[in-house]
């Protein structure tokens, strides 16, 4: 790796230069005052027709300008219930699973749920063995346990096989080289077993931050996958009084790495500030504008404490008003 192109690609996608690197390569700053930050009214927007078969780059792809809006839910509370407190379904139900449990047939019992109430299931799974093992066809019955009953439901699905893998990387067998393996099996088996399960491989934020210059992205990118996925944080929180950052700040360092591939958002999230009561709604409104604009086609916040030692990203009521708000637009696209 010739560290001076690296720094020197990173510099040009930070700027958006994703064409440049193409070639090469085959912030809001946080407010300090209570009232939140000014919105720009949105533009009236003449809804536009699903992309025909021919034209679909994936399963269930969203018309320009819409987008799947959805979340985990909280752990303590039910998905109708929570939906019920929001007033309108969710169009995205985010969940997760493990093979350590044996949970392959509750992820598939999962999607079957989610499809029935009008969601689009997003589900993800840690690989049963290393990701070398997955690659190279040692783990085919585990992933066509799966594949073959989801291909069977008639419906988009979402399919995330180990989320934010970066986390993990490191041993024999679990390198981005064998990440990539993982994917690419993946894609070649839900092609024959489920044309209607998109694999979705999600990566960390982290990852493509230009200011990091110890890492070469491009070694976890998928070409062959129809959707890249992102996990986007606002690292505020009152614990560490990071910079508050705005979503699409964060988007747009990052977005050049991934011109003209669909992105779903498998995470993203924000913490309340009781300094600025709105300002966390307003993230969420402002998250949602950005995402519509810039032709995201599914998000999802990580309404959860779980593994977050900094402080709780699970919505405030404030929050979940705002949430609720967009989820009840005519913008949220849901499975046909």
């Amino acid at each position: 790796m010739d560290w001076g192109t690296e720094i020197g690609r990173r510099r040009l996608l930070g700027l958006g230069a994703g064409m440049a690197v193409a070639a090469v390569a085959s912030s809001c700053s946080r407010t300090t005052s209570a009232v939140p930050a000014t919105v720009t009214p949105e533009p009236t927007r003449t809804r536009a027709p699903s992309p025909s078969p021919a034209e679909a780059l994936f399963p269930g792809q969203p018309p320009a300008g819409e987008l799947y809006y959805g979340a985990s839910v909280p752990f303590h509370r039910s998905l109708t219930g929570w939906e019920a407190e929001l007033g309108t379904p969710l169009a995205l139900n985010r969940s997760y699973f493990t093979p350590q449990r044996n949970e392959a047939a509750q992820l598939v019992a999962r999607c079957r749920d989610d499809l029935a109430h009008g969601r689009l299931p997003h589900v993800s799974t840690k690989a049963d063995g290393t990701w070398a093992d997955v690659g190279a066809g040692r783990r085919d019955a585990w992933l066509a346990s799966m594949l073959a009953p989801l291909g069977a439901l008639g419906g988009t699905v979402l399919f995330t096989l180990h989320h934010e893998p970066e986390n993990d990387a490191g041993a024999p067998g679990m390198m981005p080289v064998d990440f990539t393996a993982m994917q690419r099996r993946a894609i070649r088996m839900a092609a024959d077993l489920a044309p209607d399960v998109v694999i979705a491989p999600v990566l960390q934020h982290w990852t493509f931050d230009p200011s990091r210059h110890d890492v070469d992205p491009g070694r976890w990118l998928v070409p062959e996958a129809a959707v890249a996925g992102l996990d986007v944080y606002n690292p505020w929180s009152p614990v560490n009084r990071k910079e508050w950052r705005s979503f699409g700040s964060k988007m747009d360092e990052v977005r050049g790495w991934f011109e003209g591939v669909p992105l779903v958002i498998g995470e993203y999230g924000c913490r309340e500030d009781p300094d600025n009561p709105g300002l966390a709604a307003q993230w969420i409104r402002d998250a949602a504008t950005y995402a519509r604009e810039h032709g995201i086609v599914s998000m999802s916040y990580f309404n959860s404490s779980l593994n977050s030692p900094e402080g709780s990203w699970e919505m405030t009521p404030a929050m979940e008003t705002a949430f609720a708000a967009e989820l009840a637009s005519d913008w949220v696209a849901r499975p046909a």
